[in-house]
């Protein structure tokens, strides 16, 4: 079988071009217009938040995290927050994380654990949840804050509320960008995102169809290229479209009209032209033919007469001038007889081109 040309690294294997990673196609020439990307059955997500706790102080023993006053505070921690968080209206709740424990009375910097089946709108669902922990931890640091009745109980964890603080982004367990990065072309993986596509999470493009983020390329098709997604303008039979995003059309029957009537306008003017030149130069050969026929008529014998000498400007009244030495001028004729006719051929008129 004869071997075919194959693009972007793919190989011929003597049926078919092997695509590298990211191309598809005949000749491997086309991006792969989006990738299905792997879920696992169950989600987890966490969420950062701070809290105060003003009724303990600050020791050297909570920055062991094996010491028995650092895992007294913990349990009772967690505990607390168990029952704060865990709820009918929060069933995705797991636990809370302590990722770090602060001067400052004790801050504690920690982590609410949340798992969720998988579900093409789980970053609504996780939206939502945040909210929920916000409302739920806020709740719990205004009824224990430090000018509570609850507050008197020495063996309680008590708050401020106004030191509360909840990070609302969402922390996924698993990095989907990360899957687009590694299944794309490595030239064309920043162009990919990750979208819902048939209720599926998929890698996908701008020039993805059936995305909500899809290019409108109106009269066109859009195309992957190395320098991001560009719109490919189609032309039919009746029009030609144009602009950025293919917006713009052009009927060719108008174009072709204006070109007409501009190319029957150049052929006008040049006739006129051409006629105009024609008969300016039959009247010039008119008259330079009938000059040289007057000249031909008069066969006669001509004689000649000093009608006057012509001399620049600058030698008139020179005393050298031709005027002064014509003026003085005696010729001699004893020698030439009066009765010798002399016959002196007539100039012809030789004319050139114009």
């Amino acid at each position: 079988m004869t071997t075919r040309q194959c693009y972007n690294g793919a190989t011929w294997n003597g049926e078919e071009c092997a695509c590298t990673q990211g191309y598809s196609g005949y000749q491997c020439q086309s991006p792969l217009e989006y990738l299905f990307i792997e879920t696992p059955e169950k989600i987890n997500a966490t969420v950062e938040l701070s809290v105060k706790v003003t009724n303990r102080n600050f020791t050297e023993d909570l920055n062991n995290v094996s010491s028995p006053i650092y895992l007294s505070f913990v349990q009772l921690f967690k505990s607390q927050m168990d029952k704060a968080y865990r709820s009918k209206d929060f069933p995705e709740y797991r636990g809370v994380i302590i990722r770090k424990l602060l001067k400052g009375s004790v801050v504690v910097e920690h982590e609410v654990v949340m798992e969720a089946d998988f579900t093409s709108e789980f970053q609504e669902l996780f939206a939502n949840l945040t909210k929920i922990i916000k409302a739920k931890v806020m709740n719990e640091t205004r009824e224990l804050s430090s000018n509570s009745k609850e507050c008197k109980n020495t063996s309680l964890l008590c708050y401020s509320e106004e030191d509360t603080f909840v990070n609302e982004t969402v922390k996924l367990g698993f990095d989907l960008q990360e899957q687009c990065t590694q299944k794309a072309a490595k030239e064309l993986a920043q162009f990919y995102y990750v979208d819902v596509l048939d209720g599926k999470l998929a890698c996908v493009t701008k020039c993805t169809p059936g995305t909500k983020s899809q290019m409108n390329c109106h009269h066109g098709r859009c195309q992957l290229q190395q320098s991001g997604p560009h719109c490919l303008c189609l032309n039919s039979d009746t029009h030609w479209h144009w602009g950025e995003n293919c917006e713009f059309s052009t009927r060719k029957s108008m174009v072709y009209g204006i070109v007409g009537a501009v190319v029957v306008l150049l052929v006008v003017s040049v006739v006129v032209l051409a006629i105009l030149l024609s008969q300016s130069q039959r009247r010039l050969h008119r008259q330079e033919h009938g000059l040289f026929r007057a000249w031909q008529e008069e066969d006669v014998l001509g004689n000649f007469q000093n009608t006057g000498v012509w001399e620049g400007q600058n030698l008139q009244g020179d005393t050298f001038g031709l005027e002064n030495v014509y003026s003085h001028f005696q010729p001699s004729l004893q020698s030439v007889d009066p009765t010798t006719e002399l016959h002196i051929q007539r100039p012809t008129v030789v004319t050139t081109a114009q």
